[in-house]
């Protein structure tokens, strides 16, 4: 009972107040609501605005690091065989990778620190532009080194090949020449003799064994003092020698011989001859005799005995 009549004094109060004045205070509430609501919404549009750009920011952020990255690839790609240029490049990348750690490590929450790192990434490409440039130029330059290696190594190889040919051409000449030198005999008779000197065939009637030659003349032979040597073969093939000290040379082997004479060429025909004289060790059979002078042979014949 007391609480409704508190109630219904409360409410003869109110109706007590003028209704002009209770109007304006209902006015003031509505209006200090709506400016709360106001100042609320501002608020929280407010708070909305700072996340949009605080992600926007993180996006730019990450968009760096990839820029960065792909940056460190291409200054990575332009490596070559120049070691200046390579520490050059090296050196770019650490700048790189410095940066990209930056990052990762740094809340990046203002447009300001965005557009720092978005000037640094900006150099840097520029840098790698002019890195291009004297990467391009240094590679023309190798191109063109390698090219004139190329064309001094066919070059080198032509005139190896002119100095090979005349080599040839001197060496062949010279074996012209040499062959063209030699001396050669005719008239080439090898004859068993008796004492008499007359030819005979039957082994224990023989006394030597007579090898007689004519030297033709030959106009580009060196003139002067030869030594000519014959070799008497037996049938068995063994060399028949007057000298366990008969040894000469030819082609650099040392060969036995029977005998040999010196003989003075001037460049005319010379007729000589050159003698074995029999020590008993003739047989019967078809023998072969060879001619030698200056370490080549100079002639070939044959005789039998029986």
């Amino acid at each position: 009972m007391e609480k409704e009549k508190a109630g219904s004094e409360e409410e003869t109060g109110l109706s007590k107040l003028p209704a002009k004045k209770l109007t304006w205070i209902l006015i003031g509430l509505v209006s200090l609501l709506v400016v709360l609501i106001g100042v609320l919404g501002w608020l929280l549009y407010d708070r909305k605005q700072e996340a949009i750009k605080l992600e926007e920011v993180t996006s730019e952020k990450f968009e760096i690091i990839r820029d960065l990255e792909d940056l460190s690839l291409e200054y990575d790609a332009l490596r070559t065989d120049n070691d200046s240029m390579n520490a050059q490049l090296e050196a770019r990348q650490e700048e790189i990778d410095k940066l990209i750690e930056e990052l990762h490590q740094t809340r990046v929450n203002n447009a300001a620190t965005i557009n720092q790192y978005r000037r640094e990434l900006g150099t840097l490409r520029d840098v790698l532009k002019s890195y291009i440039v004297q990467v391009d130029s240094l590679n023309q330059a190798n191109i063109r080194l390698r090219q004139e290696n190329i064309e001094a190594r066919q070059q080198m190889m032509v005139v190896e090949t002119q100095l090979k040919q005349e080599r040839e051409v001197k060496e062949d000449l010279s074996a012209r020449v040499e062959l063209g030198s030699r001396l050669v005999v005719e008239n080439l008779e090898a004859l068993p003799i008796n004492r008499r000197g007359r030819e005979i065939s039957r082994i224990g009637r023989v006394e030597q064994i007579q090898v007689c030659f004519t030297l033709k003349r030959n106009a580009i032979a060196t003139p002067g003092m030869r030594q000519v040597y014959i070799r008497v073969k037996r049938p068995d093939q063994l060399v028949l020698a007057s000298s366990a000290e008969n040894i000469m040379m030819v082609d650099d082997e040392p060969l036995v011989f029977t005998s040999s004479r010196e003989i003075n060429y001037e460049n005319v025909d010379v007729d000589a001859c050159i003698y074995y004289n029999d020590d008993g060790s003739l047989i019967p059979g078809t023998y072969e005799v060879e001619v030698y002078t200056d370490g080549y042979q100079i002639g070939l014949t044959q005789f039998s005995l029986r």
